[in-house]
């Protein structure tokens, strides 16, 4: 039932469709690094807001860095905490 939000805004369902665009993210050798999260919530809801800072590429191939304000959304499933959505949106990027 996950959704992953792209950033262009493209809901992204179901386990599947949300693996392919991970796999493309490892074969990218992709990097997250999060440098800044809070959460709030209450109950079986918590929405997670975190600073991204994200490597695409070689640097001796060409490279992406972004930038990003990720927002997750989890939810407890039989007692335990699953991601719901993802939205990685306001990237900020740089060529090498």
């Amino acid at each position: 039932d996950g959704c992953l939000i792209t950033p262009d805004a493209t809901a992204i369902h179901g386990r599947e469709s949300i693996r392919r665009v991970l796999a493309q993210m490892i074969v990218c050798r992709t990097q997250i690094e999060v440098e800044l999260s809070t959460a709030v919530g209450g109950g079986e809801v918590v929405l997670i807001h975190q600073r991204w800072r994200i490597q695409s590429g070689e640097q001796a191939n060409g490279w992406l860095e972004q930038s990003a304000d990720a927002i997750m959304i989890l939810r407890r499933i039989e007692g335990t905490w699953k991601l719901s959505i993802a939205a990685p949106w306001g990237y900020r990027q740089t060529y090498g």
